[in-house]
């Protein structure tokens, strides 16, 4: 048989998937029942713009279709009621009141509580999780020193703080969706008692324990601890260096537990146990060991997707019926949200999630595509075997990589481009490597050193693997990094890919929908402009962060607070930066809370800027703002001094400085000024800000002027320049 005529996948069929449409409506059920942050509306503002623009495609779709497609639509609607409702029936953590109050005041506490994890080794320390007494939330703690193991009950000693939050991520959202409310450093700890917990999980715990020393006794590092990884789902012990190599790489998958660990542990088992037991004893064995290996890596979200479906493949297989990947994904994704709806806010669950439907929906598409291109090219029929060739290792991680890149790029804010070269480069060596490392690992674990000939086989893929991704990741354009937000991007990919999938639902092509909607088009105009105002007004909603905008020239300088108040200072009145400043406020909110008139703008009139945008307050106008003055605009406050206006939101300071400040001053973490380079970095200096942005062109020579400054951005030759905070970290953009 040539390789024309041979196994092409097929992209599933929705008609022959009937759990997929339920299981995707009950999840969207439980998007909108999330718990909106302190101070947003009743629902978060991602759900109104989901609402705006998709109930009009699913509303013209319910009238263009059969009258049998009709009636699916208010059974989807239930079902997504009631994803909806139990998602508002999900515990919320918490911790005991005097804990949370020491932790949001940084102090020292003495805590006694439980291991609930294995703990992960640190150097000669640790990292685990401990649930406090009386508490329904846990700590994550960290020891300088010692290694408890999973139940031991401990009392330590230590400062309480919240997670920390880095530019890259904010593992206060992170750790909180795994129940995590707070981190200790502990100074002095003492073990009460062993032995608490689930008897099943501290046997599973030491064996990983067991396994995971004798690896490192016969493999060098970095090797041993990628290995780990890989069998054990134990991460700690990979160098950092490495870690952010296979990140930038895109080869982080190859470290997760996941559906491909999965998969291969199960053919492994079953080809064994067959050999042993017979087909029908392997198949109930390799079902009893899913979830001992799902439990023994440590059960996380994609392990736990991944185990289900596995689960529901044997099930299958010992029923005598066809499986349907598609129906497990859905099956999986119901079960696993049903027994825990925070499941679904676990980034893992969303990336295995969407990498499985990208490799359902999208790989086999893309190796059509790839076929049929090839043999054009090449001018031979006989070309679709260059395509079987790189079909695991280069058309299947690309698939994952379409469907993953917007979680990525929402969640990480990177998104690796020389992925799928080293995905290509990699993803063969795969099942050598898992296969050589279990037999490394069951050698080490039965015969200790008498094992090193296995374990070195093992080394030179783990060897190969680290060097390709290491050389790929110094590449200069290896990954792609954007600002925070990108909400909307994301929304749209899946909203679209989802339009495409319900088309599919209903048997549909494009053509046959445009036809059938047809009779409709007035209605479907004014649904789509509804929908397209909604998108645009979406995008100028508050998002909880304070904005500063420095506009052209540095003439205006707009602070927005996180609750949407605005206050503007005023230096010159310029058309190209009134024309800068509708463009940021956008075309259905123009008002200004505050006007504030600095410099030369005291002795211009401002009626041209109140004729195009309303002014609720000015100063600054007859006479100068007294110093003293406070103003509270929601959660920020402004202060005006003699040497500028002070503003405080969560635990940042912005200084907007007139001139250098003669007196005493405190620290700020960013400066403001308009004019002259070189005394803007002086003021930032005096202020120990770390980060400058300034009015004007740059005056030259100053860069040998930083001192330690780590920013300084210019407005001239720029339409805008911006900060903003959610009152920890700071992020920044530019426009021209």
């Amino acid at each position: 048989m040539n390789a024309s005529q041979g196994w092409t996948a097929r992209m599933p069929d929705l008609r022959g998937a009937p759990l997929f449409l339920p299981a995707l409506a009950w999840l969207m059920g439980l998007l909108l029942a999330r718990i909106p942050p302190a101070g947003e509306d009743l629902f978060p503002r991602w759900t109104l713009f989901f609402l705006i623009w998709t109930l009009p495609a699913i509303v013209a779709l319910g009238l263009g279709v059969p009258r049998a497609g009709n009636r699916r639509l208010p059974l989807l609607c239930l079902i997504a009621l009631l994803g909806a409702i139990r998602g508002t029936l999900r515990p919320t953590p918490a911790l005991p009141p005097a804990l949370a109050a020491a932790m949001a005041e940084g102090a020292e506490v003495t805590v006694e509580g439980v291991v609930v994890d294995d703990p992960a080794g640190r150097g000669g320390g640790s990292r685990f999780r401990l649930r406090p007494e009386g508490s329904t939330a846990l700590l994550q703690v960290d020891l300088e020193e010692g290694r408890p193991c999973y139940g031991d009950r401990l009392r330590l000693t230590g400062r309480i703080r919240p997670p920390e939050v880095r530019p890259e991520v904010d593992m206060r959202e992170v750790l909180a969706r795994q129940g995590v409310l707070g981190q200790i450093r502990a100074r002095e700890w003492t073990r009460l008692r062993a032995g608490e917990g689930s008897p099943l999980l501290r046997g599973l715990y030491a064996a990983r324990g067991f396994l995971r020393d004798r690896l490192r006794a016969l493999l060098p590092d970095p090797e041993a601890g990628l290995l780990i990884g890989i069998l054990l789902g134990d991460e700690s012990g990979i160098p950092w260096t490495v870690e952010r190599a296979f990140a930038r790489s895109g080869l982080s998958h190859i470290v997760a537990i996941s559906g491909y660990n999965i998969t291969l542990l199960t053919a492994l088992a079953m080809a064994l146990f067959t050999r042993l037991l017979g087909r029908r004893f392997a198949l109930w064995t390799t079902l009893l060991l899913i979830p001992l290996y799902t439990l023994f890596v440590g059960a996380s979200a994609s392990v736990v997707r991944a185990a289900i479906m596995g689960a529901l493949t044997l099930i299958a297989l010992l029923l005598g019926r066809s499986n349907d990947a598609l129906n497990a994904l859905s099956l999986s994704a119901f079960a696993m949200t049903l027994w825990d709806p925070l499941a679904i806010d676990d980034v893992g669950f969303q990336l295995s999630f969407a990498a499985t439907l990208g490799l359902l929906f999208l790989a086999p598409p893309l190796e059509r595509w790839a076929r049929e291109g090839t043999a054009r090219l090449l001018q031979d029929p006989e070309a679709g075997t260059l395509v079987e060739a790189v079909r695991e290792a280069l058309l299947v991680s690309l698939a994952a990589q379409i469907a993953t890149a917007p979680l990525m790029l929402y969640h990480f804010r990177e998104l690796s481009l020389i992925a799928p070269l080293a995905n290509m480069l990699v993803l063969p060596l795969q099942p050598l490597l898992m296969a050589l490392g279990i037999a490394a690992a069951l050698g080490a674990a039965a015969v200790g050193p008498l094992a090193a000939p296995l374990c070195w086989a093992v080394w030179w893929p783990l060897a190969w693997t680290i060097r390709v991704a290491d050389l790929a990741a110094r590449w200069p354009l290896a990954t792609l990094r954007v600002a925070p937000g990108h909400l909307e991007a994301m929304l749209l990919f899946y909203g679209g890919a989802l339009s495409v999938l319900l088309l599919r639902a209903y048997g549909l092509s494009w053509r046959e929908a445009i036809l059938r909607l047809r009779p409709h088009q007035p209605a479907l105009r004014a649904l789509g402009l509804i929908g397209a105002l909604g998108a645009i007004a979406f995008t100028y909603l508050p998002d909880g962060r304070m904005k500063i905008v420095l506009f052209e020239g540095g003439d205006l300088l707009l602070i927005e607070s996180p609750e949407g108040h605005r206050a503007l200072w005023l230096w010159r009145i310029r058309e190209a930066s009134l024309a800068g400043l509708g463009r940021w406020l956008g075309p259905f909110d123009s008002r200004l809370d505050l006007l504030i008139l600095e410099g030369p703008a005291k002795l211009s009139p401002s009626s041209a800027l109140r004729q195009r945008y309303p002014v609720r307050w000015v100063l600054g106008e007859e006479a100068p703002p007294p110093a003293g003055l406070r103003i509270e605009m929601g959660s920020l406050a402004l202060e005006n001094r003699e040497d500028g206006w002070l503003l405080c939101a969560g635990g940042q300071r912005v200084l907007i400085a007139r001139r250098r400040p003669n007196g005493e001053v405190s620290r700020a973490d960013l400066v403001v000024y308009r004019g002259d380079e070189r005394a803007g970095l002086a003021i930032a200096k005096q202020w120990r800000a770390w980060g400058l942005l300034v009015g004007g062109s740059p005056s030259g020579g100053a860069a040998g002027a930083l001192s330690g400054l780590r920013l300084l951005r210019h407005a001239g030759g720029r339409e805008w320049i911006a900060a903003w905070t959610d009152g920890e970290v700071w992020w920044f953009g530019s426009g021209r």
